[in-house]
């Protein structure tokens, strides 16, 4: 791992933004919060809260800068020449993920330029500054547009769409004629745009639908590893700007997602749903088929959805229900034990 160039209190004040108080550090790495021991003087810690015994723990640590809300850093009424910098934030969780940005030094997934032992046809078109890894294969008449990655053992089908600054990890399959938007990444695994899961029963048992359609991803989407997002039958499966897809989700054929919507790991979303706009969905949730999530609803971890989902609604439970109605259920089934030994003593 190459050291990152650093990062000064000028460019965090913009970049952040932040208000800088004591000494001028150079920051090059980001350390945890949650470690013991000595820290390293060109290193920044990002806090959720600062109170007395934080600042005292890290002035002690040796730690570079301290990011931390504004109201925290300007309750602090201990403050010496020699302390760490105070960068003052009104988002510690947005500022750790421009640091987080800013400073890393990971290898790059790939060189820019064709890799000697990835295949590209002959009738794809890559734009500038394009990276294709070892082992990737760009199918006929693909596009992969400026500054966009292929990592090792990718696949770009044909007449497949990679947009402006996209980032395919290692072993991500985005199959023929599918659309991924500008600054999508893509991590290891992922595969866009198979068949649905369609058959039509038969005298000869279950057949095949072909999935015809394809998958459009929109602008800034994200895609964790090993998620699959199917094909649609005839249209497009749509995936809105800037949604946000943990690892193991599956998306079924036809479904559109809205903007901007937060889906977590292991969530099952069934053919032609339509989720709106900024919904959230926690881990391992499975949501029926043709159903519609309304803008702004939430929908608990592990909850199964079996009807529509009014727009900002929460709903949580199996099968899902307003997340009210769901707590009071779960309090009176622990309660019924009780409640019968009370009934017994009645009669």
């Amino acid at each position: 791992m190459t050291e990152p160039k650093p990062l000064t209190s000028a460019e965090a004040r913009d970049l952040l933004p932040a208000r800088i108080d004591g000494p001028e550090v150079p920051v090059r790495r980001l350390w945890d919060a949650a470690a013991s021991g000595e820290a390293a003087a060109d290193a920044a810690v990002v806090l959720a809260r600062l109170d007395a015994d934080a600042w005292t723990r890290w002035r002690a640590a040796g730690i570079g800068a301290v990011v931390a809300p504004v109201a925290d850093v300007d309750a602090l009424t201990d403050v010496r020449a020699d302390d760490p910098a105070r960068w003052a934030v009104a988002d510690t969780r947005l500022a750790l993920a421009r640091l987080s940005r800013r400073l890393d030094a990971r290898p790059a997934i790939a060189a820019v330029g064709v890799h000697p032992s990835a295949v590209v046809d002959p009738s794809a078109r890559l734009g500038a500054r394009v990276a294709v890894g070892p082992l990737a294969v760009v199918g006929p008449d693909a596009v992969v547009e400026d500054d966009a990655v292929i990592g090792a053992g990718a696949f770009v089908g044909a007449r497949a769409r990679v947009g402006a600054g996209s980032v395919l990890r290692e072993r991500v399959v985005v199959e023929d004629g599918v659309v991924v938007g500008r600054r999508c990444w893509l991590q290891a695994g992922a595969v866009i745009g198979g068949d649905g899961f369609g058959f039509a029963p038969g005298p000869r048992g279950a057949e095949r639908i072909h999935h015809l359609g394809t998958v459009v991803l929109g602008d800034d989407v994200e895609v964790g590893a090993n998620a699959c997002i199917d094909r649609a039958t005839l249209g497009a499966t749509v995936i809105g700007p800037r949604c946000k897809i943990d690892n193991l989700v599956q998306i079924g054929h036809n479904v559109r997602v809205g903007a901007d919507a937060l889906i977590a790991g292991q969530t099952g979303i069934a053919g032609s749903t339509q989720v709106g706009d900024r919904v959230v969905i926690g881990g391992a949730a499975g949501v029926s088929d043709h159903l519609e999530i309304g803008d702004d609803a939430r929908i608990a971890g592990g909850a199964g959805v079996t009807k529509n989902v009014p727009a900002g609604d929460t709903w949580g439970g199996y099968p899902a229900q307003p997340v009210r109605r769901w707590i009071r259920e779960r309090y009176l089934i622990g309660r019924l034990e009780a409640i019968w030994a009370f009934v017994k003593g009645r009669t």
